[in-house]
């Protein structure tokens, strides 16, 4: 290769990567990709270090623990509760400011 061939080549790289360098919609994409592959990267290691050893001359390994059971069939219960309880403090609510609003001077603002 020609020497100033070369040389014209990576004076090109060298201002592509500057301009990359430069361009901040470009170095927040490169973040993005960066952070999930990062992501990625720590999900795999985890699952990996949960695969089983080869099974070799050696004591078994324990079983694992049950699955948890499925939650019981009072959420629908708790929630419709919770929900009639906001319905109360939202009306306490409205009946204070009316309050305070018909006690202020020149009534409401």
């Amino acid at each position: 290769m020609d020497e100033n061939l070369a040389k014209d080549f990576v004076a090109v790289w060298q201002s592509e990567l500057a301009a990359m360098a430069a361009d901040r919609e470009l170095r927040e994409q490169w973040i993005a990709m960066l952070n999930l592959w990062e992501r990625v990267a720590a999900a795999a290691a985890v699952l990996w270090s949960h695969e089983a050893a080869p099974r070799g001359p050696g004591p078994a390994q324990p079983p694992r623990a049950a699955p948890a059971a499925a939650a019981s069939g009072h959420g629908m219960d708790e929630i419709e509760r919770l929900s009639r309880r906001v319905d109360d403090l939202e009306q306490r609510l409205a009946e204070l400011l009316e309050r305070w609003d018909s006690a202020r001077p020149g009534g409401v603002v």
